[in-house]
């Protein structure tokens, strides 16, 4: 028989249950559920909730099936102007589902806590967390912008050829670098190319797992990303991609085996069929190209001032070169501005996100016609990438 203690707490903790609101009352099963049908935006306002919605939104089980229901979205980094805080810095988080809806597709998020001056650049996104590296401390870091966490990496030393090489060329960053994670051991991995003897066709790779301790140098490579193009890699199933050179010769894509820390060679998109001239030509005009992944494909947005065109391809099927197909076409005319960027988003209903400079565009292509999108508290852009928000903890990163 109950002790009248017992029995009294029992009575207790019964009132306390029903005195809270029905929501509250809910068993955590159906409270996930309806937490995978919350907007990002609500989902940060209910971890201040109460202890127990907290503890649901960081539960990895959930995080991981929130995360592969949840849409890319763009994040903005810099400093944003304001009567109350004309300097304040971090980030805006632009929901590309709703730029139609202009109050309720932004979400302001904190900077990164560990960085401590504006220079930063975003290495890459993946499964909600970005790798950060400061330009004028040379420092790295893997952040979650929607859980504030931060995890400063092990400094990298430089050698006295590469910082004298820096110096010399006016060169902040003297890395090609990527964030790429392997699904197979569940490990994060920053991949870093350095000119280490100092000479811009030399290159040394370092690779450190997220978690440990020490940069593991696993050789010299003989293709290299191309300066000419964006130095940060693109991670898209399980590889990390640059545009590179093989020698002072073949424009082709490096691809990085996150897993076995190996390197392949892709080919990029048949692009010279469309300018109607032979390959060896092709050295000759200034082409641009820029990677990126579009409908979780890798894709190429290709810049041709020779006929004053930007196409987009996607490797429907990964690794085959026949795969590649032409998702679009825009007259540089059209866009107005020689500053266009990438290509962001393919919308349900026919539109075409674009970042034009620092200005998000939405591009109709059977009209051929350009708006662009107003972004309320938008800051002077500083660096910026295709983030899919999550609420997963750095501890259980650097444990696993």
């Amino acid at each position: 028989m109950a002790t009248p203690v017992a029995m009294e707490k029992t009575n207790t903790e019964r009132e306390e249950h029903d005195n809270k609101p029905y929501i509250l009352q809910l068993p955590d099963h159906i409270t996930v559920h309806i937490f995978c049908k919350v907007p990002i935006k609500t989902l940060i306002q209910c971890q201040c909730v109460c202890k127990s919605w907290r503890h649901s939104l960081s539960d990895p089980h959930f995080t991981r099936d929130l995360f592969s229901r949840t849409p890319p979205s763009f994040l903005f980094h810099g400093l944003s102007g304001g009567p109350i805080n004309p300097k304040s810095e971090g980030y805006l988080l632009v929901d590309l589902n709703k730029v139609s809806s202009p109050n309720d597709f932004t979400l302001k998020l904190y900077k990164d806590p560990n960085v401590q001056n504006l220079r930063v650049g975003i290495l890459g996104s993946c499964n909600g967390l970005l790798c950060i590296y400061e330009l004028n401390r040379r420092c790295f870091y893997i952040s979650n912008p929607i859980t504030s966490e931060s995890l400063a990496l092990p400094t990298l030393s430089l050698s006295p050829l590469t910082i004298a090489y820096c110096e010399r060329e006016r060169i902040d960053n003297p890395y090609y670098c990527g964030f790429g994670y392997s699904p197979i051991s569940n490990a994060y991995k920053v991949v870093l190319y350095l000119s280490s003897s100092g000479k811009s066709h030399e290159y040394e790779v370092l690779v450190l797992t997220v978690g440990s301790r020490i940069w593991r140098s696993i050789g010299n490579v003989s293709v290299f990303p191309s300066s000419r193009f964006q130095p940060y890699g693109v991670c898209v199933n399980g590889f990390l991609h640059w545009v590179g050179q093989y020698g002072n010769s073949s424009t082709l894509i490096c691809a990085f085996d996150v897993e076995s820390e190996c390197f392949q060679q892709l080919s990029l998109p048949p692009y010279d069929l469309d300018l109607q001239l032979p390959a060896h030509c092709l050295d000759f005009l200034d082409t641009q190209f820029t990677l990126g992944v579009l409908n979780d494909s890798l894709s190429v947005t290709v810049r041709s001032r020779s006929r004053s065109n930007i196409t987009v391809w996607l490797m429907k099927d990964y690794g085959i070169h026949e795969s590649w197909t032409k998702e679009l076409e825009i007259s540089s005319d059209t866009l107005g501005s020689p500053s266009f960027s990438r290509v962001l988003k393919f919308t349900e209903d026919g539109q075409v996100l674009l970042l034009n400079g620092s200005h998000l565009q939405a591009y109709t292509p059977g009209t051929r016609s350009v708006v662009t999108i107003e972004v309320d508290g938008r800051p002077s852009l500083v660096d910026e990438c295709i983030h899919i928000p999550s609420f997963v903890s750095l501890r259980g990163v650097i444990t696993g």
